[in-house]
């Protein structure tokens, strides 16, 4: 591993010093100027919040906040936004759809099969297209320019989910040449990087990327490897029309150490490799704005188990085959005070899946393949209030299936804007339809199921004081229906919830020199044993620059107790499940600017991950790291 491991960083170094050596970052020669004026620090955690057209909430992070929080993947990019919660078994990678590396949004995302949560890229999904759940390792955040969060159902924009993560990759946008690249080295023999190259010549732009991560993992058996590759090409048709082409490749896997009280595993190794392609045409007009993709995926997980169903099962192989390929578009119309949005998504997806024991045996397979259609109209109207805005709107969604009933999903919103505040007021129903995974695992009880339906509700607001406060709060209402559940009967839409909840998180700019970054949430489940919804999750974070070239970081999380576990199992609501403990994690990083000294050098950084040395994990019998250092190393980025 130590080989390939060097291999890999070597190859990201030898890059990073032929672009570092073509001396060009934003198409100019680099030019070591001393700025004895304090620069004005980023935002710790998050880029900033806002309230959407239609009344939906929303929290971005950008590149800046990723590599400030020394993130690897998407779980570590969003763990410490308000109302979202992860699970992961090791340092570096994540094992499986699950428990071994997830996202979850108040509460959502905790079913597997299927999710209620989904991943875009530049607007494509990224799931496997079997299991109708995303997996993080897929979705790589070293492309991320930013990262948005929709925290509740979005059927004008996002159909079939109930929460939505949307990443937009680089581009480069105005003339010239830009390259950056990170390298991080830990314990446990943590290392790897990213470099990114990007340029525009006249009308055409372009992006490339390469990242290697790899780690011998905090404990046996708890290695893994990170690996993708990314282009971007662009065309600007006219001055408001753009045509984009994005290929990436991924390559990854990850092990699964098992519980600390129990034998570690010899074999329980999840690999995943993926080829997207993604089309994109965006336009902005000053009546018409919008946005249309083609995209088709590829991809393949290949996962050894000491047991292939059971503990009493033989060892083999799982193995999924999945390929996706839809159209999503969107395009809104503005008439004076009147606003229209149309929508349609058109989602194909499917593949196969078999088990195959150590001798050639295969006792379970199945292949399939399901079409959504999902049209949706929204419209707005703008009513002058003094210098303020009133915007009542009302939509709605449908879904057209190729197994199961259709389904509507309406919403209704309104907004009051003012120079310095939003108040908004929404409902909004979510849906998703099961995935391809039924034809196997519910094959008898296929016929019976339907759509998982969610009703939102939420009322809020966000209110800036002066240049130096910001401030967001709003309360919340779930009531989700049809869930599916394993039963003695098999699968079936059974489980339902209820859940009230309350975010407050607020930004505080004193100084040009420190940031400040605060957020709680609370959720009340009716059901006791609903999982990943802890009734209390804060965290809160500072970015500090005593002087020009210094910069300090500080974060840290606190969550309460929570029931970690699958939502379609029903444990739950026959036995007693494990209860994860709260933890607190605090972490820092210290760097400074040698660009003075060292052309292209921007920055050298300690990072340390669990300052206090906490003893905490994300799910039952998986204890994550002590204390961990890293040293990582910024060239061109800023």
């Amino acid at each position: 591993m130590r080989n390939s491991m060097l291999c890999g960083v070597i190859g990201v170094l030898v890059a990073c010093a032929i672009m570092m050596m073509v001396g060009v970052v934003d198409g100019k020669e680099r030019i070591a100027v001393r700025i004895d004026t304090v620069e004005v620090v980023d935002t710790p955690i998050i880029s900033g919040e806002d309230v959407t057209l239609y009344g939906g909430t929303t929290t971005a992070v950008g590149w800046q906040q990723i590599e400030d929080l020394n993130a690897h993947d998407l779980p570590s990019a969003l763990r410490l936004l308000p109302g979202v919660t992860i699970s992961r078994y090791n340092l570096l990678g994540s094992y499986g759809g699950g428990e071994g590396g997830s996202v979850y949004i108040r509460g959502q995302g905790a079913g597997r099969p299927g999710s209620e949560i989904k991943v875009y890229v530049d607007g494509a999904p990224r799931e496997v297209g079997v299991w109708s759940h995303p997996v993080m390792d897929i979705v790589q955040t070293d492309y991320a320019s930013s990262i948005e969060v929709y925290k509740s159902p979005q059927p004008y924009n996002y159909p079939g989910t109930f929460g939505t993560v949307d990443l937009t990759t680089f581009q480069r946008s105005h003339p010239g040449y830009e390259t950056s690249c990170n390298l991080t080295f830990g314990e446990y023999s943590t290392g790897g990087g990213v470099i990114r190259h990007g340029g525009k010549i006249q009308v055409f732009d372009y992006y490339l990327g390469i990242n290697y991560r790899e780690s011998d993992g905090h404990r046996p058996h708890a290695d893994g490897k990170i690996e993708s590759q990314f282009l971007r090409l662009g065309l600007d048709a006219s001055s408001s029309i753009h045509a984009g082409y994005v290929l990436q490749h991924t390559d990854n896997w990850s092990r699964d150490p098992g519980r600390i009280d129990e034998p570690t595993p010899e074999k329980d190794k999840f690999a995943t490799e993926t080829l997207t392609h993604n089309i994109r045409l965006d336009h902005d007009g000053d009546r018409f704005n919008g946005y249309a993709v083609l995209y088709y995926e590829d991809g393949q997980i290949r996962w050894e188990k000491d047991h292939l169903s059971g503990p009493d099962s033989p060892a083999g192989d799982s193995d999924t085959d999945w390929n996706n390929y839809g159209f999503r578009g969107s395009e809104d119309m503005t008439w004076g005070e009147f606003g229209l949005t149309a929508g349609l998504e058109v989602e194909d997806e499917g593949g196969e899946f078999r088990n195959t024991t150590e001798s050639g045996f295969v006792p379970f397979e199945y292949k399939g393949r399901f079409t959504t259609v999902a049209p949706a109209l929204a419209a707005r109207y703008r009513i002058g209030v003094g210098e303020a805005n009133l915007v009542p709107s009302l939509g709605i969604g449908y879904y057209e299936h190729s197994r199961f009933p259709s389904e509507t999903a309406p919403h209704a919103g309104l907004t009051y804007q003012s120079a310095d505040w939003k108040v908004f007021g929404t409902y909004a129903r979510g849906v998703t339809y099961p995935g391809v995974y039924t034809v196997g695992v519910a094959s008898g009880t296929i016929d019976d199921l339907n759509a998982e339906v969610l009703d939102h509700a939420e009322v809020g607001a966000n209110a800036a004081f002066g240049d130096w406060i910001k401030l967001q709060a709003s309360v919340f209402h779930d009531k989700a229906d049809n869930l599916m559940q394993y039963t003695p009967d098999g699968l079936i839409n059974v489980r339902e919830y209820e859940l009230n909840g309350l975010e407050i998180s607020s930004t505080l700019d004193p100084r040009r020199d420190l940031s400040l970054y605060g957020a709680i949430t609370v959720l009340d489940p009716e059901q006791e044993k609903t999982p990943r919804a802890p009734e209390l999750s804060v965290s809160a974070g500072a970015n500090y620059k005593p002087v020009s070239k210094l910069r300090l970081t500080l974060d840290l999380e606190y969550v309460d107790k929570q029931y970690a576990y699958n939502g379609r199992s029903g444990a739950g609501a026959i036995v007693d499940v494990e209860k994860l403990p709260s933890y607190f994690v605090m972490n820092g990083g210290i760097g400074h600017d040698f660009s003075d000294y060292i052309p292209g050098l921007l920055e050298v950084s300690l990072e340390v991950e669990n300052l206090t040395n906490e003893v905490y994990s994300f799910q039952p019998g998986y204890p994550m790291p002590g204390r961990t250092v890293f040293v990582a190393a910024r060239l061109g980025s800023r």
